[in-house]
């Protein structure tokens, strides 16, 4: 029976709809939003992807910012004066991640988040969509994030545009100078979901999954990162959290669950430090990825 249910999903996905989408998509804008990051939604994200020893639950995790910038992506006809296919924004795998942080975000704040459609450019699995993210408290801004995701198998009409100046990711070694493995629970991709309030289909739905092309639902991207983060700070590095300014990285792979994932440190200076992360397959998940923070 599941033989034929594969054959019967495989056939489905040889004669899906095919997506199209304009460049004209870096024109449409998008709706400033206010959030308010409480003490609750902080503790919900940071139990789920660290194991600090300190207490930071007043805190945010690097990574919370992707909790906001996600509810954004994922409810973006919403936000749009001008909307986009929902089928088309349905695909959208998670590709790299960069954020640049001025200032610490703390519990019980008002957040002010303008966003911007940064880039579309063409992509030999689909279209590259990258959106930029500020995030303002009091009119003061406190970060910035580039979010990019691949349209997976949606084809771009036109030009590749960009309205500014895009990340350079870090090119690092295969070599480690630390290595630490994280197992990864089954059901993971469904706690990350709910505790960051992201639901998308990729990561929960193994029906939609399948239907796209992927052997079965997926980790998060930015779970996986945020734990990376996570064993870094907690069982290498003994960062103050407080002084990191940015982090970023390239999502090359899937992590299918469960897994056990392996952080390879391949470089560290007096402010820097380079990684890499793999699966149990020994595929590289995440490539370039970069710890910036001050002594």
């Amino acid at each position: 029976m599941s033989a034929l249910k594969n054959l019967i999903i495989a056939i489905k996905f040889i004669f899906r709809k095919r997506l199209n989408i304009s460049d004209e998509v870096i024109n449409y804008k998008i709706k400033s939003i206010n959030y308010f990051a409480d003490i609750e939604s902080i503790n919900n994200y940071n139990i789920v992807v660290s194991d600090f020893k300190t207490n930071i639950s007043k805190k945010a995790h690097p990574l919370f910012y992707t909790k906001i910038s996600w509810n954004i992506i994922e409810n973006l006809n919403e936000l749009l004066e001008t909307k986009i296919d929902d089928a088309i924004l349905k695909t959208i795998i998670h590709q790299s991640e960069n954020i640049e942080f001025y200032d610490v975000l703390t519990a019980n704040t008002n957040i002010k988040v303008e966003s911007k459609i940064w880039e579309i450019k063409k992509h030999k699995k689909g279209t590259k969509m990258l959106i930029r993210v500020d995030y303002f408290t009091d009119n003061k801004l406190i970060a910035t994030e580039y979010s990019g995701g691949l349209l997976f198998g949606v084809k771009l009409i036109g030009e590749n545009k960009n309205l500014g100046e895009i990340k350079k990711f870090s090119t690092t070694t295969e070599n480690s100078i630390f290595e630490n493995k994280i197992n990864i629970d089954k059901n993971l991709p469904y706690l990350y979901a709910e505790k960051a309030e992201i639901d998308a289909p990729i990561h929960t739905n193994p029906k939609f999954a399948k239907s796209i092309g992927l052997p079965d639902i997926i980790l998060q991207g930015t779970c996986t990162f945020a734990k990376s983060i996570s064993s870094i700070i907690h069982n290498n590095l003994n960062i103050n959290t407080l002084k990191i300014k940015s982090v970023s990285a390239k999502f090359t792979g899937i992590v299918l669950t469960p897994n056990i994932i392996s952080v390879k440190i391949s470089n560290k200076t007096e402010n820097q430090i380079l990684f890499n992360v793999y699966n149990n397959k020994n595929e590289a998940v995440i490539k370039g990825g970069e710890i910036i923070y001050e002594l």
